[in-house]
Formats: structure tokens, sequence, C-alpha cells
């Protein structure tokens, strides 16, 4: 599963996209947004087609590389709050340091390389009457 959305990422959903029988590990990265100072939220934009093949291929090299059964994808687009999950990330091995070295090795490539800009929107200033 790759998948960019408007809408909360569906956990479960992108869990179940990876369990497999042969599986004795299955690992889920959430990537969270975090409060700091003067953060309401954060905008993420992205050009969907591209960021979607860049997922893709990251998402089949990583099977290639630590041998992983299979690995799911899923990142927000538009403004997350506080507290809301921005990224999913969830990853099916017969052994859990494949998954976990693959989920890691996924999260630092989308970072690096997926073409997907985020912001701290504008705070709304309360003007006193």
């Amino acid at each position: 599963m790759i998948e960019m959305t408007r809408r909360r990422i569906d956990v479960d959903a992108v869990l179940d996209s990876v369990r497999r029988d042969e599986a004795g590990a299955v690992v889920l990265f959430l990537g969270t947004v975090r409060a700091d100072a003067d953060v309401a939220a954060l905008d993420y934009e992205v050009y969907v087609p591209m960021a979607k093949k860049v997922l893709a291929d990251l998402a089949e090299r990583a099977k290639a590389k630590f041998g992983v059964l299979d690995l799911s994808i899923a990142h927000r687009i538009g403004r997350v709050p506080v507290g809301g999950d921005s990224v999913a990330v969830a990853c099916a091995a017969a052994h859990r340091r494949e998954a976990f070295e693959a989920c890691a090795w996924v999260m630092d490539e989308v970072k690096r390389i997926v073409p997907i800009w985020k912001s701290v929107p504008p705070r709304r200033v309360r003007r006193s009457r």
C-alpha cells in the first residue's frame, strides 16, 4: 500500500496490508506532529504522482535490501494538527531485525528524497475591539 491522503491515516489498514502468515515480525512507525513553540499544526504539500512513484520505489528497494515480505507507506497531505499522524510505515519480515532496519531506512529515505514539503501555518491573531 502506497497512499497519500487528506484524511486521517487508517493505521489498522496500513498494518493489515503487510500482515503475512510467514511474517514473524510486523513493525509500525508513526510520525506524529509534535508540539513545539508556536506550532499548532503542520501543512504538508506534495506533488502526488511523483511522491507516490518515489514511495513505491523505496518500498521495492527496502524489500530487496532487507529481505522483507511487504512494506506499506501512508503519508498525510494538507493540515495535520499536533498529535496527528503525518506518516505511517509498516513492514513485515520473517524476523524483527530486518523489519526494524527496513522501517528505519525507509523513514530516513522518505525524509531525504520524497518531494513532500512541510510548513507551519500562521497562527490567527485575535484583535481586540
